[in-house]
């Protein structure tokens, strides 16, 4: 019905728009598009992670405004103990965020819905303090998370932006809050949550939103789950690119391939680095559960095959720290033989407030994990430091 609505609101733009082709075909595909969600209007232009790190937006200005919302609910473990976020999007391809904002905090009864805030390319409103909840996505979800509205755009560079601006939020509320940043799109576990995961794992609503308005533009919750990572862990490095004109040396007796751009999206720059080679790069990025250091213009060479396995200044060996594992009473929780998406169930559980020394921490998958025994991994998340250890790196 959506898509019905937007195509007869812009039947005639859409012929303008076809009649015109021809005038603008020199013009760059970033600034010729439609965003709107209808398949008919999706057109094959995506947006990136790079191409929004490629643009070095700065972070954006988060405002605060004065609560509407009469019901000050706790989250299920008490006031100021979220257990994640949720990303919606408005729907709504006309309304600019100063109207959005005005209508929910004018409306909220009536629409009986309240967020957190919204976000759009021009910065972040909040308007409901986040240490409690609010009704965005039926009661399972208002009870664990905080939750966030996209303001729709309709360039590249505008959703660009926001998306930008989202994951930097995002990222500030996981590190307050200390969690970790891992999408909760697959499994239903996580911090990083779509209104779409939502009802499909704890049910209580039927939107699938951001879903269908970030394929508009070819963009996905893994993307976004990646930018969050790579937002916290800037934020854990004191809020400052981790990585400005440092050596990084090749360790790989084989060498190791030297690519066009980074994580998913890279392609073989057909050249390979040496063995014990050094080189100088002067940006890092972190994509699909790895970093990636540039050492050239858009030359790139992946963590694990370098002297820094995980990130600048995040280094596995270094003095130990004791960790204690935090899950529910009485309850243990799985140890791993290796960790991230490789390991393998040890046959052994560490129980909830015991102690351990831990001698070495990775980031992986979305999060850190600490060695307490020769490869005998636990998750970091189920720790008193799910946002790594400052010891250890």
């Amino acid at each position: 019905m959506r898509g019905e609505i937007i195509l007869k609101k812009r039947g005639l733009l859409l012929s303008l728009a076809c009649a015109a082709v021809l005038a603008v075909a020199a013009v760059p595909q970033m600034a010729q598009h439609w965003s709107y969600t209808s398949e008919a209007l999706i057109q094959p232009v995506a947006v990136t992670n790079q191409f929004i790190n490629d643009q070095h937006f700065a972070d954006p200005t988060i405002t605060t405004k004065q609560t509407t919302f009469t019901h000050w609910l706790p989250y299920r473990h008490g006031v100021g103990k979220p257990e994640g976020v949720v990303i919606h999007e408005t729907s709504d391809p006309d309304m600019p965020l100063n109207e959005e904002v005005e209508r929910m905090q004018t409306q909220w009864v009536k629409r009986q819905a309240y967020v957190h805030a919204f976000v759009d390319h021009t910065g972040v409103v909040n308007i409901h303090p986040t240490d409690y909840g609010v009704w965005g996505a039926g009661p399972a979800a208002n009870a664990r998370f905080i939750q966030i509205e996209l303001v729709e755009e309709h360039t590249a560079e505008d959703f660009a932006h926001s998306i930008n601006n989202d994951a930097y939020y995002v990222a500030t509320l996981l590190k307050h809050y200390g969690l970790p940043a891992t999408l909760a799109e697959h499994t239903g576990q996580g911090t990083i949550w779509s209104h779409n995961a939502v009802t499909q794992f704890l049910g209580g609503t039927t939107h699938t939103d951001p879903t269908a308005y970030f394929a508009s533009w070819h963009y996905s919750m893994d993307q976004f789950a990646a930018l969050v990572q790579q937002k916290l862990a800037v934020l854990n490095n004191g809020g400052t690119a981790p990585t400005t004109k440092r050596v990084v040396q090749v360790q790989n007796r084989i060498g190791v391939p030297l690519w066009n751009g980074y994580g998913a999206n890279r392609t073989y720059a057909g050249r390979y680095l040496g063995n014990n080679t050094r080189w100088l790069i002067n940006d890092q990025q972190f994509a699909d559960g790895h970093y990636w250091y540039k050492i050239g213009a858009n030359q790139w060479i992946e963590d694990t095959d370098t002297s820094w396995p995980n990130g600048y200044g995040n280094s596995q060996n270094a003095s130990s720290k004791v960790i204690t594992i935090k899950y529910f009473a009485g309850q243990s929780i799985a140890l791993w033989n290796g960790y991230g998406a490789d390991r393998q169930f040890s046959g052994r559980y560490l129980k909830d407030g015991t102690r351990w020394q831990a001698t070495k921490q990775v980031y992986a998958g979305g999060e850190y994990w600490y060695q307490v025994a020769p490869n005998q991994w636990v998750e970091g998340n189920y720790t008193d430091s799910p946002a790594g250890l400052t010891a250890l790196r």
